[in-house]
């Protein structure tokens, strides 16, 4: 076993909290699934938000997950996409969705509606990030408000201060875009083993 192994086995016997489901802005979620070896009990898998949307879909969780799922086409996009029409107040705006690890828009439907019957409302973690240097620009105080309005145990990804709550500030070495692998440390052999090495998710979930 080597010392990757090690950390990971550490890692998934120090977890307390087996029945969680884990609202994610974008892919780490699924990796931190894998990573406990617990069935996705969550939607939001292989796929990626906008933190504007990202927001307003936690704030209004039900609406969304009971809305319509539909495929929009974009030039130049080689993945589906689907825009979320709520359900319930006519005042939400339908949210994007870019499936960006599927093969088509059939197979991320199909596993989205598979996945969200597995919600546990009542044990609901979100996790998001606002590091990327395109995003970066569209901050607005909207969007900062919208996160700090939710209620959910989170954290927040970010390259630096920026008045959200619950935010991690992460240090790097290199451009934030690629804020994943300074979460991460990986086995070269086998991608999904990887130990969380910037943030104590266990912690985060056993509290």
């Amino acid at each position: 076993m080597n010392e990757i192994e090690e950390s990971l086995l550490s890692f998934r016997n120090n977890n307390k909290n087996d029945n969680f489901t884990l609202i994610a802005r974008d892919c780490i979620g699924g990796i931190l699934y894998h990573q406990l070896g617990l069935r996705f009990l969550s939607p939001t898998i292989n796929l990626f938000f906008t933190p504007s949307d990202f927001n307003y879909f936690v704030l209004y969780l039900k609406n969304y997950i009971d809305g319509e799922l539909v495929e929009i086409k974009e030039e130049g996009v080689s993945y589906p996409i689907g825009l979320i029409y709520p359900k319930g107040d006519e005042s939400l705006k339908p949210i994007r969705v870019d499936f960006m690890h599927y093969d088509s828009f059939t197979n991320a439907k199909d596993k989205w509606e598979e996945r969200k019957k597995r919600i546990n409302y009542n044990n609901i973690y979100v996790v998001s990030s606002f590091c990327y240097p395109g995003e970066i620009k569209t901050l607005s105080q909207e969007v900062i408000d919208k996160w700090n309005e939710i209620k959910y145990k989170k954290v927040l990804f970010v390259n630096k201060h920026y008045g959200f709550d619950d935010e991690c500030v992460l240090s790097r070495d290199r451009e934030c875009e690629d804020y994943a692998y300074l979460l991460f440390q990986y086995d070269k052999v086998n991608k999904w083993k990887r130990t969380f090495n910037k943030f104590d998710f266990i912690k985060f979930l056993n509290s």
